[in-house]
């Protein structure tokens, strides 16, 4: 089998959505790599993080999540995680390390055997939904290197897909991808416009493949776009961005901020570098 491509994480060097300290997750290794052509309608990447932290000074993980399920391989905690329609966050102590696998948005039930609303905001153990797979975990986890337990969990993906492609994953991929390619994309009936879909049948596609609704995604993708800017040093004021993201206002992108990550605009900026 051949091996998996390294890549570097989208956004300034860091996963999309990342809003925790920069400074501090410095101290927490991560590596993503490209799935093989077969499996990239399905897997956005596979990725290994491991972790040496003293109990009195750990680091808090703090994400808002792409709409995707993730399938994560720790020792003895092998879970799947829905999506997260909340500000994700995890303290990590101690040392361990991760190898997980991120589904396309849109994905999940290629492989899964429930709707993907059905794992929302729920960490689900890996054996519960996958009760055949005991084997699993120890062949990702035991390997020295991350690529080899990685190609493991490629393996297991490519002899669970549903064959022949099943036309609404791909047309859900499709649909959750034009959102982050299209700012202006604002509202769920453009977007049914966009896909010649009646609102019903969007919402829906999104109940079952997404796990959220198109609202939910939409302001989902334009407010990881601002925590991408600021974290980069937007120079404009947010009367500039938040017309360049499609708020109606300043103050709205700052409620819609504030209330995604608990700390306005000003004050993320400021605490992503610290």
């Amino acid at each position: 089998m051949a091996g998996l491509e390294g890549t570097r994480p989208t956004g300034h060097g860091r996963a999309r959505g990342l809003v925790s300290s920069r400074v501090s997750g410095e101290r927490v290794d991560v590596a993503t790599f490209a799935p093989s052509p077969d499996l990239a309608p399905y897997v956005a990447d596979y990725w290994a993080s491991r972790w040496d932290l003293p109990p009195e000074a750990p680091h808090r993980v703090e994400l808002l999540a792409d709409p995707s399920v993730h399938i994560v391989f720790e020792t003895e905690q092998s879970r799947v995680v829905g999506l997260s329609t909340q500000l994700w966050r995890r303290e990590l102590r101690g040392r361990s390390f991760v190898r997980a696998v991120k589904l396309r948005p849109g994905a999940a039930q290629a492989f899964l055997p429930c709707a993907a609303s059905h794992l929302t905001d729920r960490i689900t153990p890996f054996l519960e939904l996958f009760p055949d797979a005991t084997a699993l975990e120890p062949q990702v986890l035991a390997p020295v290197e991350d690529e080899a337990g990685l190609l493991h969990i490629e393996a297991w993906l490519r002899a669970r897909v549903r064959t022949p492609e099943d036309p609404k994953v791909a047309l859900a991929t499709r649909v959750v991808a034009h959102i982050a390619a299209h700012p202006e994309v604002t509202s769920a009936a453009v977007l049914a416009d966009a896909f010649e879909l009646h609102p019903r049948v969007l919402q829906r596609l999104f109940r079952d493949h997404v796990g959220a609704s198109p609202k939910w995604a939409i302001r989902r993708a334009r407010l990881q776009e601002a925590a991408l800017r600021l974290e980069a040093g937007w120079e404009g004021s947010l009367a500039d961005l938040a017309a360049e993201l499609g708020y109606a206002d300043h103050a709205h992108l700052t409620r819609d901020f504030q209330s995604a990550t608990g700390r306005a605009p000003a004050s993320f900026r400021r605490d992503v570098w610290t």
